[in-house]
């Protein structure tokens, strides 16, 4: 049996007067985020007043979440134009 460990941070953490903060290094290593830094995806719920900030996906995981939905042997679309000449030669 596995047992996944979740872990909650709460933090406080301090903005300064140009609007900057600093993620704590526990939160910046659990988002795989290295000292050369990184990009986060941020989220305000007006109706809560919460502010999300979540580590975008990658292609990979774009990938691998859409791919249940996708029939076995379609060929991938490399050329957005290829395609489209493709589809309106088939239609006339």
């Amino acid at each position: 049996m596995i047992f996944d460990i979740v872990m909650n941070m709460n933090k406080l953490i301090t903005i300064t007067s140009k609007g900057q903060t600093t993620l704590p290094i526990i939160m910046r290593r659990k988002l795989g985020i290295d000292s050369a830094g990184g990009v986060l995806q941020i989220n305000f719920d007006e109706r809560k007043g919460e502010l999300v900030i979540t580590k975008p996906a990658s292609i990979t995981d774009l990938s691998e979440r859409i791919s249940s939905f996708i029939k076995p042997g379609t060929k991938p679309v490399l050329s957005v134009d290829d395609y489209y000449k493709t589809n309106r030669e088939m239609k006339t």
